[in-house]
């Protein structure tokens, strides 16, 4: 008997497939469960934070990368509640979940956010201004500040540009204010604003079906989606020269995470599954932390 018919009769072939189908299928369900409510973008900021502090060569801070985390699932859960009718062609998965849960969700959202509030006044009490920088945009965002100049709602793009500048501000300038050191803080504002807008605009790659439908006017519905992969790219190119004025091994950090944008943003210049989208984009600053760690153990 060789040694292939011995396997075959101690691990059959279709057991092990149905297995390693019900391994992934329960981490997939795990994932969209951990994107459907906030958690996993909570934990984005939570790492993002993380990794923009190396990036300035810093310690980083748990307290303060916990109270992005909770600044995140915050933000973003009480959006989520406030485009349940859009998810309805986009996303009708988060729909049926979110909708019988609203008010639970809307109470965990809040109290989330009073609890970075908390964290940042026994933290750094000079911080908490900037702990309110993703809801004062979204006000922003959505308001008419004079009858003659549009919302920037209205202005395509706009979102893109308001999201990461947000979120670049809370992840970068919340660590520099906390350590006190802000040497090349300027320059990594500019890459996680980089990152992030990248970031949206492939989640618009992902929705475009459902906006031109609602009339939403986002890079990949006035461009096209292939040209909006080809402004990505020139866009992902322009932080490669930031690493050359990171300080140690930053350096290599930086060079590592704008490589990784090329590959992402070639993969996902088509729509692709979105447990897969969240785990390739938003996962990115996770999975860059784990690889850190276990380049440190060697």
């Amino acid at each position: 008997m060789t040694w292939s018919n011995q396997f075959r009769e101690v691990i059959p072939f279709k057991y092990f497939y149905l297995v390693c189908r019900d391994a992934i299928d329960a981490v997939e369900r795990l994932l969209a469960f951990l994107a459907v409510t906030s958690l996993f973008i909570g934990g984005t900021g939570f790492f993002k934070t993380y990794m923009a502090s190396l990036l300035l060569g810093i310690q980083p801070s748990m307290m303060i990368c916990f109270a992005v985390f909770l600044v995140s699932f915050s933000v973003y859960t009480l959006d989520k509640l406030v485009d349940l009718d859009r998810d309805i062609s986009n996303m009708p998965a988060r729909k049926q979940f979110l909708y019988s849960r609203r008010r639970f969700f809307l109470v965990l959202a809040l109290s989330a956010y009073l609890a970075a509030a908390l964290i940042m006044v026994y933290v750094r009490p000079a911080a908490l201004p900037l702990v309110f920088v993703p809801v004062i945009a979204n006000a922003f965002y959505g308001m008419r500040l004079l009858p003659w100049i549009p919302r920037l709602k209205d202005i395509p793009v706009m979102k893109n540009v308001v999201v990461g500048s947000a979120w670049a501000l809370v992840t970068v300038l919340i660590p520099v204010f906390h350590s006190g050191y802000g040497s090349p803080w300027a320059l990594v504002l500019y890459f996680i604003f980089i990152k992030t807008f990248i970031d949206t605009v492939l989640y618009d790659i992902r929705d475009v079906a459902g906006d031109r439908i609602s009339g939403v006017r986002t890079m990949p519905v006035i461009l096209g989606e292939t040209p909006t992969v080809l402004v990505l790219l020139i866009l992902n190119t322009t932080i490669l020269p930031v690493s050359l004025f990171l300080p140690g091994g930053s350096r290599e950090i930086a060079l590592a995470l704008t490589l990784y944008g090329y590959a992402y943003i070639a993969y996902l210049r088509r729509r692709r599954n979105p447990v897969v989208l969240d785990m390739l984009v938003e996962g990115e600053w996770m999975m860059a932390c784990v690889a850190l760690y276990l380049l440190n153990a060697l």
